[in-house]
């Protein structure tokens, strides 16, 4: 072996195996030889330090147990590996056996079984990454299949489309996006047994002429045959007799086929030579919307969200204390068939359900569980195996969803039923019994609606006995970015509720409806979200809603980026909040992987009291008055660059008075130069002078004159004056950007004191005093801002009314305010030393100055003793002090 191995080398490795046809006996060695350094072969090989208690058994500590097995013996063989003392001592991942034929390994780890031949185990090269010392999302990245096969469909929904435009038009549209959901389950049926092997792709070949000319006819007659039972059929042509019932809704009615031109139907074929039963379901809905919605051809095959983040949120729901319960049942025939009813009144529910992700996803999972459960029932029985019939205890009828597009709605219905064929087989392969595919039985509870106008309690009914558990991603959509259907909505689900809800995000609205839905009941939810909805604003108007119905949040993921597996990976950044009604249960706050047990979880996903900190026009706290910088309303015509401000300089002098410069967010941080035209009444003739300043005030006169905003209108009278003027001959201003990077120990707060013009990208703080920067400086303030404030993505968005306004600390005696002036001079000398570097130059994270940061170190110690003598310990014990002062305060004043 190298050091080097990755996928794609184990892959070639195993099809090298399969090729070469190796024996039982010699299978051990060879993933040995292959996996493991030359050392390690010797020593297991030479020494017999390999101690498998299994004959011919090969034992490769923390990596696997390999035994071989008598032809038709791979499952005793399993069972002996599982049982084996020397597996547990060795402490080994992965138990193997082959028998000639069959391939089993089982993930100890994940308690996952993966049945195989010689020739397909190249198809499962991420089983083997635990060896390289590396873990596979096992089943959530996209198989070279999915990506194939949606861009041959997305060609050939294309090639329809261009022959027959009229199919994306109205109700044709519906029937368009119906026909590509057929189509698929027909590929994915002939090649993995529920239809007679290869039935679909022969008979196409044999019946639609050269170039296809038959092929639309053919495809329909197949769909109406598919959607009537044997005894119906009457004389149907012997090539339609072998094509089974398949019921479930998916081929009722009469068929729609649009025309096949010779292009499209080429394209047909290419799709069905793939092998189709290596579709995944986890991605098959999203995957396969992309072929409908151009926007998403960017990368096709790759739009859907991923099992981990999905798996964020089940497994803390539900999926973990089942585990636990099966954990402690596994000794128990009367546990685990308690386990199993459980199981059978588990309800999952998404209300934002998408192509079916979050609902394929818990179907899987519980349906391991259960083969699981019955594989230590087995093992209670002596391994006596299950001949008897067998259907599930998990039904696609415990799954709900209620998606917007009717596509994808469609396609999560498809992607069930997929799901439920392929865990079928699981279960075949690992108790050799089969559940029959066919007829399908039923698809889920899928609606294809708006969630926001739908009765959740109507759709699905809570029934004693049944836990139910809603879940999703619902649409991200700022208040300023609702469209009219979306305001309707959220006055439809606030009506009653709450008069100040529309500056909430859209997201909102569905966390208000499961709370409803969940208040009182065996019920819960967890769902994804803009971390803005615990930060800022929203925090006052939605959490208290929650919390008033005798809800709280069980568990919480702090911000991170909900990436789908696209090529880019952009991602959105997020938060997961679980909701449940009040119980006595711990609560965890998940960060940065760590997982953090809580007394309370607030609306800001801190453990700490519940608290609203609601907008202040004046400080609260004894802090000077901050106001945003002025804004020119211009359409650039007051704005000059260095060089146009330089121009009018070297022309006539005496209109430098009229010039100052012009600081914006970008400017302070980047130290970037621009200017401006400062013009009052008593130069403004000066200004007129220039014929340069002349044609930049007709400039901002016809811009605001051009404007349909009447206040904007109304200003152009003064071209002169800046449209919102915040600061007059100011001396010394304290300026902090309202937006800036959160990568930074400090926020970027500067002092300007030329009489500088700060534009409305800023805050400032208007011939105030000098120790207010050293309190915005400091590690306090900072953490106050990046929790209370909203954020842009993971950006800070600084707020004068909520950030600083509220900001709470102890009043000030002269002596500290005079110590904190001192501290702000130090910060502001040791910056000048470094001249002519920028704000962003000196606080990258990873290149602050020492001695700088030493300055800023003092500041913090100086600023915690304004709150007490001991000093804090990290940044949450900060807060919890702040959040206590401000509690205090709010209700004095109540």
């Amino acid at each position: 072996m190298t050091s080097k191995l990755n996928i794609l080398d184990i892959e070639q490795g195993l099809e090298l195996l399969a090729n070469r046809n190796v024996s039982p006996l010699e299978f051990g060695l060879e993933l040995l030889l292959f996996f493991s350094s030359a050392n390690t072969v010797k020593r297991i090989t030479t020494t017999k330090t390999s101690l498998s208690d299994l004959p011919d058994g090969t034992l490769w500590k923390e990596k696997f147990h390999y035994a071989p097995s008598a032809p038709g013996d791979a499952d005793a063989t399993l069972t002996k590996l599982k049982q084996s003392q020397q597996s547990n001592k060795g402490k080994v991942r992965l138990l193997i056996t082959f028998d000639g034929k069959t391939v089993l390994i089982f993930d100890r780890k994940y308690d996952e079984l993966t049945q195989t031949t010689l020739s397909g185990l190249k198809n499962e090269p991420q089983i083997f990454l635990p060896l390289i010392g590396e873990e596979g999302f096992r089943q959530s990245d996209e198989s070279k299949v999915d990506i194939k096969a949606t861009a041959k469909l997305a060609k050939l929904y294309d090639a329809i489309i261009e022959h027959s435009g009229q199919w994306l038009i109205g109700d044709k549209r519906h029937l368009m996006n119906n026909f590509m959901t057929q189509l698929i389950f027909c590929l994915f049926a002939e090649d993995t047994g529920i239809f007679p092997v290869g039935i679909f792709t022969r008979t196409l070949n044999n019946r639609s002429g050269r170039e296809g000319q038959d092929a639309t006819s053919v495809i329909e007659t197949i769909f109406n045959v598919l959607d009537k039972p044997q005894d119906q059929r009457g004389d149907v042509p012997g090539w339609l007799a072998d094509f089974p019932y398949v019921n479930g809704g998916l081929f009722s009615g009469a068929a729609h086929v649009p025309p096949l031109s010779p292009k499209a139907y080429r394209y047909l074929l290419e799709a069905a030579s793939l092998d189709w039963k290596y579709v995944n379901p986890d991605i098959l809905g999203s995957s396969i919307q992309a072929i409908v919605d151009p926007e998403l051809r960017g990368d096709l095959g790759m739009h859907y969200t991923s099992v981990p983040n999905i798996l964020k949120i089940l497994d803390p729901l539900f999926l973990d204390d089942l585990r636990q319960q099966l954990f402690n049942a596994r000794h128990s025939k009367k546990k685990i068939d308690e386990f199993l009813v459980r199981l059978s009144k588990v309800v999952v529910f998404d209300g934002s359900a998408g192509s079916g992700n979050f609902l394929v996803i818990a179907y899987r999972e519980l349906r391991k569980l259960e083969l699981q459960a019955l594989d230590a029932f087995r093992d209670l029985n002596q391994g006596a195996s299950m001949s008897f019939g067998f259907t599930s205890v998990v039904s696609l009828n415990q799954f709900y969803g209620i998606e917007y597009a009717d596509f994808a709605a469609e396609t999560a219905k498809l992607a069930l039923w997929i799901a439920e064929y392929q865990q079928n087989a699981r279960f075949a392969a690992a108790f050799g019994t089969s559940i029959p595919a066919l007829p399908l039985r039923d698809s889920g509870n899928i609606l294809c609606g708006n969630a926001l106008r739908q009765d959740w309690s109507k759709f699905c009914p809570i029934k004693d006995g049944y836990e139910y558990y809603i879940v999703g991603n619902p649409p991200y959509l700022g208040s300023s970015k609702m469209g009219k259907e979306q305001k309707q909505d959220m006055e439809l689900v606030f009506k009653g509720q709450s008069t100040t809800f529309k500056t909430l995000d859209y997201v909102c609205a569905w966390f208000l409806k499961a709370a409803e839905y969940c208040q009182g009941k065996n019920a819960s939810f967890a769902l994804v979200a803009t971390n803005s909805i615990v930060q800022g604003g929203h925090v006052p108007l939605l959490w208290p809603l929650i919390f008033d119905m005798g809800m709280e949040i069980g568990f919480a993921y702090t911000s991170f980026k909900w990436k789908n597996n696209a090529s880019n990976n952009a991602g959105v950044t997020c938060v997961i909040v679980g909701v449940r009604n009040v119980a006595s249960k711990p609560k965890f706050i998940f960060t940065n992987e760590n997982k953090l047990l809580s007394k309370n979880i607030n609306g800001y996903l801190l453990d700490s009291v519940n608290v609203d900190v609601c907008k202040s026009t004046l400080p609260m706290f004894n802090l000077p008055p901050m106001d945003r910088g002025s804004s020119p309303i211009d359409g650039g015509g007051l704005i000059l660059s260095a060089d146009e401000a330089n121009k009018i300089r070297l022309e006539n002098p005496n209109l430098s008075q009229l010039i100052k410069k012009y600081v914006g967010s970008n400017e302070l941080i980047n130290g970037l130069e621009r200017y401006c035209l400062w013009i009052d009444e008593d130069n403004l003739q000066l200004a007129l002078s220039s014929d340069f300043i002349a044609a930049r005030l007709e400039q901002v006169k016809l811009m605001r004159n051009a404007s349909s905003k009447q206040q904007t209108i109304d200003l152009a009278s003064s071209p002169h004056k800046f449209g919102e003027i915040r600061q007059y001959n100011s001396k010394l201003t304290i300026v902090i950007p309202r937006v800036s990077s959160e990568s930074r120990e400090y926020l970027p707060v500067d002092v300007l004191t030329q009489g500088e013009i700060i534009s409305d990208r800023n805050f400032g703080i208007y011939d105030g005093p000098l120790w207010a920067m050293a309190i915005i400086a400091s590690k306090m303030h900072h953490v106050w801002i990046a929790t209370v404030c909203v954020r842009l993505e993971e950006r800070f968005s600084y707020s004068n009314t909520i950030g600083w306004n509220t900001f709470p600390i102890p009043d000030l005696t002269e002596d500290q305010k005079e110590q904190l002036n001192q501290s702000a001079r130090a910060v502001i000398l040791k910056r000048e030393e470094y001249y002519p570097k920028s704000i962003a130059d000196l606080y990258d994270p990873k290149k602050m100055p020492q001695d700088l940061l030493q300055v800023h170190d003092a500041n913090d110690r100086l600023v915690d003793s304004l709150y007490r003598e001991k000093p804090f310990a990290d940044q949450n014990e900060r807060l919890s002090h702040l959040f206590e002062l401000y509690i205090q305060r709010t209700q004095g004043k109540s």
